[in-house]
C-alpha cells in the first residue's frame, strides 16, 4: 500500500472514530443525567475503538516511518493515535503546517 494512502486511511479513521464515538456513545452521557459523571470514560472507549481498527487494518505508522514490517506494538500505538481522533489531526496539522497571517485591507 502506498505511504500516502496509509496516512490518509489513518487520518480518516481518526476522524471517524471520534465522530462516531461521540455520536453513538457520547449522546448517552449528555441525555442521561446519571451517566454524566462517567463522561470521562469516552476517551477510553475511543482508544479501544482506535486500537481495534488499527489491529483490523494492520495499520502501523511507526513501521511506515522506519520502513520495516509491522509490529503489534506499532499497531497499538497507531491505534491509540487513531483513538485521539480529529483533535490529534488538528494538533498535528497546526504544529507542522502553521497558518500564515492573512493580510488585512
Amino acid at each position: 500500500m502506498d505511504d500516502i494512502l496509509i496516512l490518509a486511511v489513518a487520518f480518516a479513521l481518526a476522524f471517524l472514530t471520534e465522530a462516531f464515538t461521540e455520536y453513538f456513545i457520547g449522546q448517552w452521557f449528555d441525555k442521561i443525567p446519571k451517566l454524566s459523571p462517567w463522561k470521562w470514560c469516552l476517551i477510553y472507549v475511543s482508544a479501544l475503538v482506535g486500537v481495534g481498527l488499527a489491529l483490523f487494518y494492520k495499520l502501523d505508522l511507526i513501521a511506515l516511518i522506519i520502513q520495516q514490517d509491522y509490529t503489534y506494538v506499532g499497531i497499538i500505538l497507531t491505534g491509540l493515535a487513531i483513538g485521539r481522533g480529529s483533535n490529534f489531526l488538528h494538533q498535528f496539522v497546526s504544529k507542522f503546517f502553521p497558518s500564515k497571517p492573512v493580510p488585512v485591507g
